[in-house]
């Protein structure tokens, strides 16, 4: 068994229009099989799992909301 390697780690604020450019650029690499991480491109099986949450709490300065898209699949040893 090998070390865990990070993929990818977003943790910021932007604007709506660019997290949904970002996503919309995550699709497209999704479609074509494979995504472009810092360390290289990262083939993606053709079956994925797939979970998606989303939740909305109510705050004295406004409700907070969040989405949560996770996507796991097998890929082979690199």
């Amino acid at each position: 068994m090998g070390e865990k390697t990070v993929l990818m780690d977003v943790k910021e604020t932007m604007l709506r229009y660019d997290a949904a450019v970002m996503l919309r650029n995550l699709a497209d690499d999704l479609a074509q099989g494979k995504i472009a991480t810092s360390g290289g491109d990262v083939e993606i099986g053709g079956t994925l799992k797939v979970e998606c949450k989303g939740k909305r709490k109510p705050k004295a300065e406004g409700a907070k909301a969040s989405i949560k898209i996770e996507l796991s699949w097998h890929a082979p040893d690199a």
